[in-house]
């Protein structure tokens, strides 16, 4: 097959999982022989690749090349740039619901009338089928989304953890660990406080996870023996599966993401829907106990964190389908 070109677009100066997820779609699309650069949103001749995605190796251009040979990758949450790509091929990564909305709703809430119809390139956009255009989704939840919004053909493209926390079974810390239950703060805090509240007196030290730089929440991840995550779950959240990588017993909710087996293929045990009433109450009994038998826990989430370590050669695959699909459209 031969060697096709990407375009990536990326927020610039930002270091999230979205980012680092098309940090590695260029490293991935290099490694396989095809030209691939990233080119930071808003454009400026300043522009360079965040230290934390400098392993990748993904060169930066400055300029967006809008020639049909190319295809340029549009993450979910910039799809007004559709609208400015007139000659290139156009693939929209969905890697989540929430950012996609968010988007859509501060355009149509927020965006003075003039603005819309001076700036038609900036709206969102909204479905309509669009030639050179392909979509990809990052799990099942969002694939559903799609499919709701009238788009049965998006392919699949779900990355994976950076090296940091891709480790072995018999590398994963085994201890000594405290009763420590780690969380992100950023994510349904509502209800996590609930959960706090509702585990006073049992001896469960809770974490948030603000701050730490990558090593930090590796060091953290590794000394804990647990994680919950009740928020939204918009996609595959990275930090579950991090936690889990480092051997961290993971409970969450079941919103978004977590209300499916695909996106977070947890044993049922450790999925809890918050909207039932003695929710908390079964985690103030299952988090102590987690504790107390960790060992038994830990190997009741193997499977989990086998899968977690398949992702890298899954990645590799989807990527691959994503060439052959632009290939077979020339």
């Amino acid at each position: 097959m031969a060697a096709q070109r990407f375009l990536i677009l990326c927020p610039r100066k930002t270091e999230t999982g979205g980012p680092e997820a098309l940090h590695q779609l260029g490293a991935a699309l290099i490694a396989a022989g095809h030209h691939a650069a990233m080119h930071y949103v808003p454009a400026r001749g300043s522009n360079q690749c965040p230290p934390r995605y400098l392993h990748y190796r993904v060169p930066v251009v400055h300029q967006l090349t809008d020639q049909p040979d190319v295809v340029v990758v549009i993450p979910e949450a910039m799809t007004d740039w559709v609208w400015r790509v007139n000659h290139a091929q156009r693939l929209i990564w969905w890697l989540s619901v929430a950012f996609y909305r968010q988007r859509l709703e501060k355009w149509t809430k927020r965006a003075k009338l003039w603005l819309r119809e001076r700036l038609p390139s900036r709206r969102p956009y909204t479905f309509q089928p669009l030639p050179r255009l392909k979509h990809v989704h990052h799990g099942e939840h969002v694939r559903r989304f799609l499919v709701a919004n009238g788009i049965a053909d998006a392919l699949p493209l779900c990355e994976y953890l950076s090296p940091a926390f891709l480790m072995t079974e018999a590398e994963v810390p085994a201890g000594p660990r405290r009763n420590v239950c780690l969380y992100n703060p950023r994510k349904g805090l509502a209800i996590t406080q609930q959960i706090i509240a509702a585990c006073a007196g049992t001896g469960i030290e809770f974490v948030p996870l603000a701050g730490f730089n990558e090593d930090e929440l590796r060091a953290l991840f590794s000394t804990s023996k647990l994680y919950i995550d009740f928020g939204e779950h918009p996609g595959r959240d990275r930090m579950p599966r991090e936690a889990a990588a480092c051997g961290c017993i993971v409970f969450t909710g079941q919103r978004g993401s977590a209300g499916n087996p695909v996106d977070v293929p947890l044993p049922p045990y450790y999925k809890l829907d918050e909207q039932q009433p003695d929710t908390l109450a079964v985690l103030r009994a299952r988090l102590p106990q987690a504790c107390e038998a960790y060992d038994e826990h830990r190997r009741a989430q193997g499977d989990y964190r086998q899968w977690i370590r398949s992702l890298p050669q899954a990645f590799a695959g989807d990527v691959a389908g994503i060439v052959a699909a632009f290939s077979r459209a020339r």
